[in-house]
């Protein structure tokens, strides 16, 4: 049993308590940590938890303690990670796993030298749906070989700005961002797990006069070159309320075309009518999977699908869509950031 610290605990760190005792096995939370003390009591109180810290470093100190979560805010994560690994506690690290592919290799370097595990809860990748796309993909089940893809995900949002302490989430000087972090770090890590690795970024950032946040992005959109040669449209925006069937994933190959959205998808064979399939049932929230994987990981070693090489590339995906914005062209991301 692997005994976790949770490192914030906002609505990520809530989230992963009570995906901790869905899986009820595996990992349990010892202790809870927090700077704002008055929320501490309030969180430790609502989960029955009775060891707080105020600090970081205690909880590092705490011999209970064989692994911490870190559920802060993203330009906290580089930091928190390193000192927990140089402390020999494990690490599983919220989503985007840091800001810049410099920071998640600063991650990976010290996990590796202080002999310790290094994941990343990304849970877009535990969906039944991402489960069942990979599998049709990887197969060719249904549609053959994989030809073009397009992806889209959004919601109209026109603040876009979080309640509370969430509010961080979307103002740049502590670390938030705007949609295509936000939200595209959770698209480009499924489309990975989905479609396959990625070789070229070209993407623009384009705001609506509606739109009242000039300081963050509000619509992303371009294209991806998959490392096999095929090319992914995709749209992430939070100007845009893409109700079903509007949003989610067109998988064209040569023997049909899947149009999937997180409810459920159609087929539409080549040579035959179009038919509906359901994903498998889910027996565990796609958080208690991550939590799962993190424990396997730690306990035997065994590599799970949103390891820290992984998610490096996720996040290389998106750095790399910033800068080919700024500069109006494609990144190569062999090229930009070399062997990932």
């Amino acid at each position: 049993m692997i005994k976790l610290a949770i490192v914030g605990v906002g609505w990520a760190g809530s989230r992963h308590v009570e995906a901790i005792r869905e899986l009820g096995e595996k990992v349990e939370v010892a202790c809870l940590v927090d700077n704002d003390a008055d929320f501490l009591g309030e969180k430790a109180s609502e989960f029955g938890i009775e060891k707080t810290y105020t600090n970081l470093s205690d909880a590092l100190n705490d011999p209970d303690v064989d692994a911490v979560d870190i559920c802060s805010p993203h330009h906290l994560h580089c930091e928190q990670a390193v000192v927990a690994a140089q402390a020999g506690k494990h690490v599983l690290v919220e989503k985007p796993m840091a800001t810049t592919v410099e920071e998640a290799t600063r991650m990976m370097d010290a996990a590796d030298q202080n002999g310790v595990k290094l994941y990343v809860a990304e849970s877009a990748v535990y969906t039944p749906m991402a489960q069942m796309l990979r599998e049709i993909v990887q197969t060719g089940q249904h549609i053959g070989e994989v030809v073009s893809a397009s992806f889209a995900g959004g919601f109209r949002a026109p603040n876009f700005a979080y309640p509370g302490r969430r509010d961080w989430l979307t103002r740049p000087n502590v670390g938030g961002t705007g949609t295509w972090t936000l939200h595209g770090i959770h698209s480009m890590a499924q489309l990975r797990y989905i479609l396959g690795e990625v070789k070229t970024v070209y993407m623009q950032e384009f705001h609506a006069q509606s739109f009242e946040r000039p300081d963050i992005e509000g619509t992303m959109s371009g294209i991806l070159t998959m490392e096999n040669g095929f090319l992914v449209s995709i749209l992430q925006t939070c100007e845009v309320r893409l109700k079903n069937p509007l949003g989610g994933y067109e998988i064209r190959g040569d023997q049909g075309v899947i149009r999937a959205m997180a409810d459920g998808c159609q087929i539409f064979p080549s040579d035959g009518e179009p038919f509906s399939i359901e994903y498998s049932e889910a027996t565990l929230s796609e958080y208690a999977l991550e939590l799962a994987a993190f424990a396997d990981y730690v306990a035997a070693g065994k590599e799970g699908p949103t390891d820290a090489v992984s998610e490096r590339r996720s996040l290389s995906v998106i750095q790399a869509g910033y800068e080919s914005a700024e500069y109006g062209g494609p990144v190569n991301l062999r090229e930009r950031f070399g062997n990932l």
